[in-house]
């Protein structure tokens, strides 16, 4: 299987997955749209693209494995993008009086937590919400060890916690930055500690490999 094969293979799940996403999404929520709010969808359809695009050219694909795991990896970032708001990030921003919209949600609280545990301690069991949030940032605590050698040592844990980190209030921005979306620091910490245990389960799984080869030998 040749290189430029191998990036297709990568590339061409994703790309699929979200033409066919981006279909619906138009047909319901921009048919009739104005031109300023089209703009934005295609703005942030293309960095993605573009994001996808670059980093599949940088990288290697040796084998069938990391061909699927890069591809994965990318649906995974989809999924993650799609769930959080980023498609309607540039529709909001273009929209008259985003900044002064935001400051007000920030000011009156309008679906904004600044206080450390306040939802955790509302919801107090694992249910929907938190589970979600726990869970939402674990896959990246797995793929980060699998895609960048770098980080495959267990030393790297506070170094994959502290990405989990930065990514999650990434996306609690995004979040602020749109009216549809709540942005909770409860989720900052949810998010993090889910992508801890996501590197941790691939220590684990790692520990079992290296055991099973050992005795196979």
């Amino acid at each position: 299987m040749n290189t430029t094969l191998k990036k297709l293979l990568v590339i061409l799940p994703v790309m699929i997955l979200s033409l066919f996403y981006f279909r619906v999404l138009y047909h319901e929520n921009y048919s009739g749209a104005s031109f300023r709010r089209v703009t934005g969808l295609i703005l942030s359809i293309l960095l993605l693209f573009a994001w996808i695009i670059f980093v599949t050219a940088r990288r290697k694909q040796d084998n069938l494995l990391q061909v699927t795991v890069q591809a994965s990896f990318f649906i995974y970032v989809f999924a993650v993008l799609q769930l959080t708001g980023y498609f309607i990030l540039f529709t909001e921003v273009s929209s008259h009086g985003w900044w002064d919209k935001m400051n007000q949600r920030i000011e009156t609280h309008d679906r904004v937590n600044l206080e450390p545990f306040k939802t955790i301690d509302i919801y107090q069991t694992w249910g929907k919400q938190i589970l979600g949030n726990f869970i939402m940032l674990l896959p990246l605590g797995i793929y980060l060890p699998l895609i960048y050698k770098g980080l495959r040592k267990a030393y790297n844990f506070f170094v994959v916690l502290l990405i989990c980190f930065f990514v999650s209030v990434g996306i609690e921005l995004l979040q602020l930055a749109t009216s549809y979306r709540s942005a909770d620091i409860d989720d900052v910490i949810l998010n993090t500690f889910g992508g801890g245990a996501g590197f941790l389960i691939y220590q684990l799984f790692k520990v079992i490999v290296t055991a099973k080869t050992r005795v196979d030998q």
